[in-house]
């Protein structure tokens, strides 16, 4: 672990628990959504949109987080956002229609948009290059727990309390992370770092970053490797659950396969980083998704080899999305260190903004078979390769890799 010491592995794990407000919202109440369209009277497709409407609040609300927590710092900005996930979720237990669920769904992603974006600057405050990438694999090995356990809670408390329990386990885990945050989580952008500087220069430097070509690179081919697994995300539930007549209350152990995936990905990065550099392990795992998401696709429409290719096509799909996001991040804060905040921002947002349409898609795809997930599987997956190699090309000659 980098500069290990009791201290930073406690900072490590707490990075972790923080980010894992992300899955454990989304994964725990996969299991549930057909039954929540049975519920509240509702399509499929509008269903899944309660999924890209979350994606959309993340995305949207990384825009504010990531400036905001450069120029007032980390903790403030989690509180914040914290507080607003709470309400939001109790909106979403309260939920009589499946719109007012849409619309609570975005509003908790809003609020949840502070964990991702002032949780990647405080490990860019911490560390940088490829120490970076290495702190952010063993935070996303801690935070793979979460959507291994999570649909398997999930799919339990559902099957024994209904799907508006699974919100009030997401607001208790809320306000356990406002308690650590409080009393674990040290301010790392000190008002000594931030004096002097308007807000207004924060919001710049949106301009600033999203005119370098290369740091467009590391924004497609991480955000649209992630927007690959959303599209698993929003169209899992309706492929094993309905298609294939998985219980609700076993589909977590389907989707925990993947997370063992990601994981090993994840803890596969952290050993080559250093001797291989975070360019050459992205273009990896890009290269492992967009095959194996297109052996899926295969396997898919001609209706070769059923649940069983499946679930193997979509471990090495998934599993390499870990480390591509890892080892993007890692890049595109390598350009910008000292807009930290705002360039973790533009992740987020390339991050969920492709998840959110990856899901639309997924939705707007769906024809009872597993087609529509591989489909939409595609096209991020195809993307987020196309974008690593012409960021290869550019700058094989210019970086130095590793370091």
């Amino acid at each position: 672990m980098p500069h290990t010491s009791p201290r930073n592995t406690e900072l490590i794990i707490l990075l972790g628990l923080i980010a894992a407000i992300g899955p454990l919202s989304i994964d725990t109440y996969l299991p549930s959504l057909p039954a929540i369209g049975e519920e509240l009277s509702a399509a499929s497709a509008l269903v899944q949109q309660s999924v890209s409407a979350y994606f959309f609040g993340l995305a949207a609300g990384q825009i504010l987080c990531g400036p905001l927590s450069d120029r007032f710092g980390r903790r403030p900005i989690l509180f914040g956002g914290l507080g607003l996930y709470l309400v939001a979720t109790l909106a979403c237990i309260k939920a009589p229609t499946i719109g007012v669920l849409i619309g609570a769904r975005a509003l908790q992603g809003l609020g949840a948009a502070a964990t991702p974006a002032a949780g990647r600057a405080v490990i860019r405050d911490i560390w940088s290059g490829d120490q970076a990438a290495r702190a952010m694999s063993f935070v996303m090995m801690v935070t793979a727990f979460a959507p291994l356990l999570a649909p398997i809670i999930g799919g339990q408390i559902h099957a024994h309390f209904g799907w508006r329990a699974i919100f009030w386990l997401m607001l208790a885990f809320g306000c356990m992370l406002m308690a650590l945050v409080q009393f674990r989580l040290p301010e790392t952008h000190t008002a000594a770092r931030r004096a002097g500087i308007s807000i207004a220069s924060y919001f710049r430097a949106y301009a600033h970053i999203l005119a370098d070509r290369h740091a467009w690179g590391y924004l497609l081919a991480g955000g649209l490797s992630f927007a690959t697994m959303f599209a698993y995300i929003t169209g899992s539930p309706f492929v094993y659950i309905h298609f294939f007549g998985v219980s609700p209350e076993y589909f977590g152990f389907f989707f925990g396969l993947n997370v063992i995936g990601l994981t090993l990905g994840n803890w596969l990065n952290s050993r080559f980083v250093a001797r291989l550099g975070y360019l050459r392990l992205l273009g990896a795992g890009t290269a492992v998704s967009a095959s194996s998401v297109l052996a899926l696709l295969i396997c898919s429409y001609t209706a070769t080899g059923g649940i069983v290719a499946v679930v193997i096509t979509l471990l090495f799909a998934v599993g390499p999305v870990g480390m591509t996001g890892a080892n993007a991040i890692a890049g595109l804060l390598n350009l910008y260190p000292h807009n930290a905040g705002a360039a973790s921002a533009l992740f987020g947002v390339a991050q969920f903004g492709f998840g959110a349409v990856a899901g639309i898609l997924t939705g707007l795809f769906y024809s009872g078979t597993p087609v529509a997930m591989a489909l939409a599987m595609m096209l991020m997956a195809g993307g987020g390769f196309l974008a690593w190699l012409w960021l290869w090309l550019s700058l094989r000659h210019t970086l130095q890799q590793p370091g």
